[in-house]
Formats: C-alpha cells, structure tokens, sequence
C-alpha cells in the first residue's frame, strides 16, 4: 500500500502534443478505437480528434489516447489548484513528476464524462 498523496501504477498518455496520466487500477482494457465510441482525450485540449488506443474503464466509459506507457514506479501526487479542478468537471487530482516531466493525473471515468459532456470547453 503506498502512503496518502503517492501513487503507484498509471498510463502516461499522450493526446496530440498533451500529457495525461490515468490510474492502471481504474483501466479495465485498452483495445482500438476501431468498434468503440469513444471520447477523444484531444478534446479537452482543443485539439482534433482522433486517437491511436482507446482506455475502458470499467464502467464501460472510453477515451481514446494517441499513445501510452505504463509506469509502475510510485510517484507523489501533488495537489491540483482548485480552480484546474472545478475547470476539468472535477476530473483532475493531482500533478505527478514522472519521466522528467509533470503530468495532470486525472479519474479515468470523470474524464470520459468530463469529455463527453462539455464537447466544446477545455481542461
């Protein structure tokens, strides 16, 4: 069990030129955006959508992702301004330092919702 404000197992995503980090606990599977409705992570950025990998949770919910890495290392989750969360319909928790570069950790099922139901605003 890791300590309170740490994390251990995640997907670092890419979005188009974006970062996201996902919790592996909450991704039920990952398959091909071939079959699946899925919401595109670009959105949330403003970006074209389209995507290469598409995360299940296991609600069902889906987000399609250009690419992604499993890192198993623990990481500490730094707290997210509460403005950042209000503005990702309460998706994003934290920040983690992971590869050399900072990553918005956000809820795998918040996120999907998040996306689907403001198709126009952004993270």
């Amino acid at each position: 069990m890791d300590p309170p404000g740490h994390v251990r197992g995640m997907l670092l995503c890419h979005a188009g030129p974006h970062r996201l980090a996902f919790h592996a606990h909450e991704v039920a599977s990952i398959t091909s955006p071939s079959g699946h409705a899925a919401a595109s992570a670009r959105r949330a950025f403003h970006e074209t959508e389209g995507s290469a990998r598409v995360l299940v949770s296991a609600s069902g919910g889906a987000v399609g992702v250009d690419a992604l890495e499993i890192d198993a290392e623990p990481h500490r989750v730094l707290p997210a301004p509460p403005v950042t969360v209000r503005a990702s319909g309460g998706s994003l928790q934290g920040f983690v330092m992971a590869r050399g570069a900072l990553w918005p950790l956000v809820g795998l099922a918040d996120f999907e919702r998040f996306l689907r139901g403001h198709p126009g605003e952004g993270a």
